[in-house]
């Protein structure tokens, strides 16, 4: 599962830091001019019920996408229906109207803007390095000549060669076959997205234990929530999303799900 999810890489452009701010740049509708077809009625809510983004401890629900959705049909007065599915499901069932939106860390491309329409940014993608302990990467600068296992149709193949020198990927077929060629010496790190970590280092907690050496915000690679072409209801949206992040609702949020990852600098922008 990736939260880039899973998109072939060589096909993508990731927007810069510019095209995020620009989200914001025009004063965007406050939540109280809704659209009326938002107004009183029922958001669906696409979900792939993955942890961090939508998950249940004890029978609670739970989740930063999760959250962020709630509080975005609270803003518009609408009555949240979360719809959970396999990811590889989401963008067909929101093409037949089966669901208003899609909120499962969906990383913004220039291929998805094509066929769908983003929000405003929630959240970007934070990326990390597993690494056995006792590794002498602890920086990215450490990377550099060294050889990185990647999940293979991610995008991370194409970011370590935007991103870093001398590079050598090692393609796996899943998650744990990354791993296990830094155990059998193949490799010496896992590139994957950072909140998805955290099941990957307990699964191999007894057998191979590995820990997460560096995590870093992606400025260039916003997620937001996915909607039809056209739908009138995202400037709602994008003027929710602007209030819960100028009133600091937000940031307590990302604090519940993601304290330890360092702020993006495209809300440190927004005040945040």
């Amino acid at each position: 599962m990736n939260h880039i999810k899973f998109v072939v890489a060589g096909a993508l452009a990731l927007l810069g830091v510019l095209v995020i701010g620009g989200y914001f740049a025009d004063p965007a509708p406050k939540a109280t001019d809704q659209e009326s077809a938002a107004a009183g009625g029922t958001l669906r809510i696409g979900v792939d019920g993955t942890e961090p983004a939508f998950y249940k401890v004890d029978g609670v629900t739970k989740g930063f996408d999760y959250e962020m959705a709630l509080g975005v049909a609270e803003g518009m007065g609408a009555k949240p229906e979360f719809v959970v599915m396999d990811f590889s499901d989401l963008f067909t069932a929101l093409e037949a109207g089966e669901i208003d939106m899609i909120g499962a860390q969906v990383t913004e491309t220039a291929e998805r803007k094509q066929d769908f329409d983003f929000t405003a940014p929630y959240f970007v993608t934070y990326l990390s390095f597993l690494t056995p302990e006792g590794s002498n990467i602890k920086s990215r600068d450490d990377v550099n000549g060294k050889n990185i296992a990647v999940v293979e149709g991610t995008i991370h193949e194409r970011y370590l060669d935007e991103q870093y020198e001398n590079v050598n990927v090692i393609k796996a077929k899943d998650e744990d076959t990354a791993v296990k060629a830094i155990q059998d010496g193949k490799a010496d790190a896992f590139f994957y997205d950072a909140p998805y970590t955290t099941p990957i280092i307990a699964r191999w907690q007894d057998r191979f234990p590995l820990k997460e050496a560096i995590v870093y915000p992606a400025d260039d690679a916003p997620i937001g929530f996915v909607m039809q072409k056209g739908d009138k209801r995202k400037a709602t949206i994008d003027g929710v999303l602007e209030e819960m992040i100028l009133d600091g609702k937000w940031l307590k949020i990302k604090k519940e799900y993601f304290k330890e990852y360092p702020l993006s600098e495209v809300f440190k922008d927004k005040g945040a």
